[in-house]
């Protein structure tokens, strides 16, 4: 062997099957799976497959499509695929023990022990009289008249579809629906990133646990347990006896590719007469998920065929080919049309981008179903299998009479994902392609756990078998989460590149820009202050002397520079680089701009010993405003700089509109158009006399400030409230 090189495991657990010459081709099953499925149904589908098969990385998402388009067809076709899908990936995926390999489904029938222990934790927190449902969104926990606000704002922008949105309103509303104490949940996957985990036992509920055998992942389940009213049980390696929390993390857990059967065969034991939800959750990447999947599917199928009444609950990706609504469709094609100019040039420059048409299927009775094809090809073949083999399975046995909930989750900003920078500049640009919108792991999970008791305790829900569907496809129609994937205008799939670029030039590039300018204006300000300072130094801070030296030589070109470089501001909020409203940014912008443009043309005014106020209130509040937002465009805070941000407007903001009003009168006072003739010879003057019409120009202009120093300062006073005083702070980039 190799020097550096490490020996191959032999294969264990869940596999592959091997072919002729021993190699295990992932992608000769998962295009075999796909032919199977519709074998009985269409032969001519089938036969395309086949001879399709060797381009299967290619041309799978075609054929993915087609599933869905002839499973559409009608209720037969659809059970009759998922049958022969699932019977073919049982029979042909193989299961490997001391190198002996059989058939997955016969391991399942011929292992028959159960190698665990019972370990079981109670929470020590009281379940609360009554529940809140919560979710986590941008900085904020929702709840109450704030969530309710929210959900109808995602169904207005598309995000969500509106049996969604009326789902997530009636558990918002139900409080009694978040007592969970009574439910049995088995998580397969118990710490995934989209799981319900700490969800479910803040609720109450009783999780079984099925994890890898890592103790620093027992460790976090057992501590959230702990704190809650929920418990935990899960399986050991040896009885829990007195064991340590420590000892017990050390031998909690197993291994779901190479125990499926010693797992399936302890959940048959524990909670004895009682219901059971299955959830399917653990995730690993590339040809891993397939096998996951399949152990996973092997244990759900057993325990739904032998304990009573046992749910099954999944989560769907928005990036697959699903029914979707008719409105869907209809707001996709809109959205198209209305699409910004900027979109098409990208479109025309080859970046991908193409409309986001919805394939018709017309079913036996009659009905026109709208399939909405969101498939990434880069996620690859064997992602797609994975989460097909679930759909196929949530449908089978809604069929059989279970409950099912399967619900189709949002883009979400998971570790898994992230971690791949591709990815991350895709959902960091998404959000210009409207009404997509990627969210935060803590906000999806809440949202999912949220359905998921909409399915388990409505029964109208389409999880309930007893609710008509069209189609068993509709199951996955149903309360869709999808992110705005169906409504945006552009297909899911080709934005990626164009998502990609408007995040470079928006996160990157603007950032940087912005950052740029940010300390541009920094030190452009911090040498005003530090002129103004100088002069006061070199008259030793004498008011006297200082109210008979004007500064307005030394400063007048390095303030009005940077004053009327603050322009650019106005144009950042109008091509949307800030969060600021443009108009509120010009009010303030325009209002010293004319006071210094004023004081540059009344050379009267420039002896104003206002002038040093202004210097001192605008240089120091511009110094610490700047270099604040600079910091925050690079992730950094300062706690000083933050209390300086939100505390000096306290006395700068009192000594900054004095300053400005004493210079005001200035420059009114002594405007060279009061000499002009056509001035003078108005009737305005002539009936006010010029000393009276420059009384009441000047105290017109003060009336400005009675409405707009108000807002101001409260609009401070409550930013300083949330900031200072406990409220978490937002991530809008502002200057």
């Amino acid at each position: 062997m190799a020097k550096g090189k490490r020996e191959a495991r032999p294969p264990e657990g869940v596999e592959f099957p091997a072919d002729d010459t021993g190699r295990r081709s992932t992608l000769s099953l998962n295009s075999a799976a796909f032919q199977a499925s519709v074998a009985k149904v269409d032969s001519g589908m089938a036969s395309q497959i086949g001879q399709d098969a060797p381009k299967w990385r290619k041309k799978y998402s075609k054929y993915v499509v087609e599933n869905v388009k002839l499973s559409s067809r009608s209720p037969d076709n659809a059970l009759a695929i998922a049958n022969a899908g699932l019977d073919y990936l049982h029979d042909n995926m193989v299961f490997i023990r001391n190198e002996r390999s059989m058939p997955l489904r016969m391991a399942m029938h011929e292992f028959k022990s159960d190698s665990f222990a019972t370990g079981t934790i109670k929470g020590g927190a009281r379940l609360p009289k009554t529940h809140n449902y919560e979710v986590p969104y941008k900085n904020k926990m929702l709840s109450g008249d704030d969530l309710l606000v929210q959900i109808d704002r995602w169904v207005h922008q598309g995000v969500i579809e509106v049996s969604c949105g009326h789902a997530l309103n009636e558990v918002a509303r139900s409080s009694e629906w978040l007592d969970l104490s009574g439910l049995h949940f088995v998580m397969l996957g118990a710490s995934s990133a989209m799981g319900p985990f700490e969800f479910l036992v803040s609720h109450g509920a009783n999780v079984i646990a099925v994890d890898i055998d890592r103790p620093h992942i027992w460790k976090k389940l057992i501590s959230i347990t702990k704190s809650s009213p929920g418990s935990i049980t899960f399986p050991l390696k040896k009885p829990q006896g007195s064991q340590t929390e420590a000892e017990l993390a050390e031998n909690a857990g197993c291994n779901l590719l190479t125990q499926t059967p010693e797992i399936r065969n302890w959940l048959m034991t524990v909670h004895k007469g009682k219901q059971l939800v299955i959830g399917s959750y653990a995730y690993l990447d590339g040809a891993l998920f397939v096998k996951l999947s399949m152990a996973m599917d092997a244990i759900a199928k057993d325990l739904v065929e032998s304990r009573k009444n046992t749910a099954l609950a999944y989560l769907c990706t928005p990036t697959d080919c699903h029914i979707g609504t008719p409105a869907a469709s209809a707001v996709a094609s809109r959205n198209y049309r209305s699409a910004p100019a900027w979109q098409s040039v990208l479109a025309l420059l080859g970046t991908g981008l193409r409309r986001n048409g919805f394939r018709k299927a017309q079913s036996d009775d009659g009905s026109v179903y709208h399939c909405v094809d969101a498939i990434v090809p880069e996620q690859g073949p064997n992602y797609i299998l994975a989460k097909r083999l679930q759909h196929w399975r949530a449908i089978v046995t809604r069929d059989r009479g279970n409950v099912v909930s399967s619900n189709i989750a949002p883009a979400t900003r998971t570790f898994s994902v992230v971690h791949n920078l591709s990815f991350k500049m895709a959902y960091g640009g998404m959000k210009h392609f409207r009404p997509l919108e990627v969210f935060d792991q803590e906000t999806s999970s809440a949202v999912m756990a949220g359905l998921l008791v909409w399915d388990l305790k409505c029964t109208n829900s389409a999880a309930n078998p007893n609710t008509e569907l069209g189609n068993p496809l509709c199951l996955f129609t149903e309360t869709s989460f999808h992110g705005g994937a169906w409504r945006c205008g552009h297909k899911y799939s080709t934005v990626g590149t164009s998502a990609v670029l408007m995040y470079i030039l928006t996160e990157v590039l603007v950032t940087a820009y912005l950052f740029l300018y940010n300390m541009l204006q920094f030190f452009g300000w911090g040498y005003v202050a530090y002129i103004a300072l100088s002069l006061c130094k070199a008259a030793n801070f004498d008011l006297g002397a200082l109210a008979s030296q004007s500064p307005w030589g030394a400063v007048a070109l390095s303030l009005r520079f940077f004053q009327d470089l603050a322009f650019m501001e106005v144009v950042h909020s109008l091509l949307r680089m800030t969060s600021s409203h443009w108009m509120t940014v010009l009010i303030q912008v325009l209002s010293r701009v004319l006071l210094v443009e004023g004081i540059v043309m009344t050379p009267e005014a420039q002896a104003n010993p206002f002038i040093y106020g202004l210097l001192f209130a605008w240089g120091i509040t511009e110094i610490v405003r700047y270099s604040f937002y600079g910091l925050k465009l690079l992730g950094r805070e300062i706690p000083l700089l933050t209390w300086l941000r939100y505390s000096l407007f306290l006395v700068l903001y009192p000594l900054g509109v004095a300053s400005e009003l004493g210079c005001v009168r200035s420059v009114v006072y002594n405007l060279p158009y009061w000499s002009n003739d056509q001035v003078a010879s108005s009737a305005f003057v002539k009936t006010l006399g010029v000393a009276n019409a420059k009384l009441a120009v000047t105290v017109l202009y003060y009336f400005v400030y009675v409405p707009f120093f108000p807002m101001l300062f409260g609009h401070m006073l409550a930013q300083r409230k949330k900031i200072l005083g406990g409220g978490r702070k937002g991530k809008n980039k502002s200057v």
